[in-house]
């Protein structure tokens, strides 16, 4: 399960739609896929001047999976439970965004090369990274790369090919084509970044993706990605994420000093009994929610 409100327009965008003209006429229809569950999200068009747009509805539907909850690919259980999920959206008009949870991607930071010099270059030093990092895999990836600037690190994430297929045949045969496709960290990140340029804050902090097995988290640093890494979450008695994040930043703080002035950026956790003290040298910044009033809470655990 993925701990994150919908904000159209504010974690994702609609220029960098494949389908961005539909982004701006079209309502969103936004399906979270993690391992227990498919969530749909059905949202308003957007104001023809930018307007924020509103979430609507909310279904949930179970994965009947008790398989690893760690696994690195989808599961058959899960493909079945997404085809008949958007069997009630089928051939219907909607901008279709589709998030992936992060435990299905690689994620890695890696240094500046001035020897590059090439695209070739610059996929083989991606893909040896990724080797290094987690081990060689048997499937291929489909890599994304961004980077801020000469001399800044690289921030990559890698998707196995043949689930960005799938994905893309599941929802092409219910004539429903994707949008967007991107991971939950991603939804994070921009929604921390939109709040930092908001207040007039420095870009830097620790940028925190809550799912139900895992932490996805990253430290954004003089205006670029230092680290980004996933671990699971600790379910072991009189422990929980909170446990879990508190160890990892401690290990930073003592390998890294500079990195404990750095805030925390979290996404509804207040209902979830954060206490500030918890996360102690760390500040905690707590993002605000959109999640409408009156609607049952769904992101406490």
């Amino acid at each position: 399960m993925l701990h994150h409100w919908p904000e159209p327009g504010v974690d994702c965008h609609a220029a960098a739609s494949r389908r961005w003209w539909q982004a701006y006429s079209a309502p969103e229809l936004r399906i979270v896929i993690t391992h227990d569950r498919i969530e749909a999200f059905e949202c308003s068009r957007r104001g023809r001047l930018g307007g924020a747009a509103q979430c609507l509805q909310h279904t949930v539907h179970m994965v009947d999976d008790h398989s690893d909850a760690h696994a690195a690919s989808p599961s058959a259980p899960l493909w079945e439970t997404l085809r008949q999920a958007l069997t009630t959206y089928a051939g219907q008009r909607w901008h279709v965004v589709v998030v992936l949870s992060n435990q299905y991607l690689r994620w890695l930071a890696l240094p500046w090369q001035d020897q590059i010099r090439s695209q070739a270059d610059q996929q083989a030093y991606f893909t040896h990274g990724l080797q290094l990092a987690f081990g060689p895999e048997a499937q291929p990836w489909q890599l994304r790369s961004q980077c801020p600037g000469y001399g800044k690190p690289y921030l990559i994430n890698a998707m196995a090919e043949e689930c960005v297929r799938q994905l893309h045949s599941v929802f092409d045969a219910a004539k429903l084509p994707i949008g967007q496709l991107l991971p939950a960290w991603q939804l994070s990140a921009n929604q921390s970044l939109a709040w930092m340029r908001k207040q007039g804050f420095e870009a830097a902090g620790w940028v925190v993706c809550r799912e139900s097995t895992n932490l996805t988290l990253a430290c954004l640093q003089h205006g670029a990605w230092q680290q980004i890494r996933t671990l699971p979450v600790d379910h072991t008695p009189d422990r929980d994420w909170r446990h879990t994040l508190q160890q990892v930043l401690l290990r930073e703080q003592a390998l890294h000093p500079e990195r404990a002035q750095l805030p925390v950026y979290l996404a509804q956790t207040a209902l979830a009994g954060l206490r500030a003290e918890d996360f102690s040298p760390f500040k905690v910044i707590v993002l605000p929610t959109t999640e409408p009033v009156g609607q049952p809470k769904w992101s406490l655990a």
